[in-house]
């Protein structure tokens, strides 16, 4: 717990406006706000890192950390109000582009429908991106001399140092169902940068594009040991879209019925026209450990190929439910 907790206030904040994670399931509330507190226990807190293009002289690093939980819960009503802090983005070349966000979610969650077996969701998110960019750590073709860089040349270019922040805002809801206590399936969308805020760093600024994502979740029990967990990511950017599709497969090692040692899973998935991810996890008690790797199958350019991505992410769970004896469990219906 307290090293999650220290990663999380501590991490470096160099962060973007439009990052991603091939784990997405490891950094839900950034994505979509009425994922805050979609979870049981009493708080979560989660870092990952994303390492990408190593062969380059400076290559791409995504952090995000997460740490949220509900602030109001009420068994009768079978609702929740939750909040949420969201710190993700890029650091990027040897310009030192940096894009830091940093986000407050808050969600409004309640079961509906008979039994419970219903939930849906709403949420709100609110922060600012703030931009930079170091000119001074570049280099300029009048500094070459007969193919040889000379540092002691003058660019002749104003080389100042640049940071801009601006506000940005988003929305999203989501809707679960749960047939029975071994499956759960959820749909959930966003909308990010719904007030399109101009960001830029170099005199010339744009307007950031709105951001549609679709995300649909499950888990199906197989055995008692065994679960599968099919998912769909896929967002919309102005003219870009990216698509992901997999599985993963989790092995449940229990002391009882009710009590499990550990757990340990991997999978495979595809980013369309992009990569294979690859990805392995492990899970003891409420602390989980997920690595995985991207293997470029781009057709961008022959040089793209095999210029993968290492990503890894360590989330902890404060108080899950417990089950003290038989008789006693809790309902699986029941409010997060």
């Amino acid at each position: 717990m307290i090293l999650i907790i220290v990663s999380v206030l501590l991490v470096r904040i160099s962060f973007a406006q439009d990052y991603h994670f091939s784990q997405f399931y490891n950094n839900p509330i950034a994505d979509n706000p009425s994922l805050t507190a979609a979870f049981d226990g009493v708080f979560r807190a989660s870092v990952i890192g994303r390492t990408q293009w190593l062969s380059v002289t400076t290559p791409f690093m995504t952090i995000g950390t997460e740490i949220d939980g509900a602030v109001y819960k009420n068994s009768r009503r079978q609702e929740l109000f939750a909040l949420g802090i969201s710190l993700n983005g890029d650091k990027s070349g040897d310009l030192s582009y940096q894009s830091a966000q940093a986000s407050l979610t808050m969600s409004y969650i309640k079961n509906i429908g008979r039994y419970s077996r219903h939930k849906i969701g709403v949420g709100l998110c609110g922060g600012i991106i703030n931009n930079s960019l170091d000119l001074s750590k570049g280099t300029w073709d009048n500094q070459f001399i007969g193919g040889i860089f000379d540092p002691n040349i003058s660019s002749g270019e104003v080389l100042l140092s640049t940071s801009k922040i601006f506000a940005d805002f988003g929305i999203g809801v989501f809707w679960s169902f749960l047939p029975t206590k071994d499956m759960i399936l959820r749909v959930s969308a966003s909308a990010l940068h719904i007030n399109r805020p101009f960001y830029g760093v170099i005199g010339k600024e744009v307007r950031l594009p709105i951001r549609y994502s679709l995300q649909l979740y499950s888990q199906i029990g197989i055995t008692s040991a065994i679960s599968i967990y099919p998912m769909l990511y896929t967002s919309f950017q102005n003219n870009y879209t990216e698509s992901l599709l997999g599985c993963n497969v989790e092995y449940f090692k229990k002391k009882n019925n009710y009590t499990t040692l550990y757990t340990f899973g991997g999978g495979l998935f595809y980013r369309w026209r992009d990569a294979l991810v690859i990805n392995t996890f492990v899970s003891c008690k409420n602390l989980k450990l997920s690595v995985s790797y991207d293997v470029n199958i781009s057709p961008f350019v022959v040089a793209t190929h095999g210029r993968g991505a290492f990503e890894i992410a360590l989330s902890y769970i404060f108080k899950r439910k417990t089950i003290t004896r038989i008789g006693k469990e809790p309902c699986p219906y029941d409010i997060m």
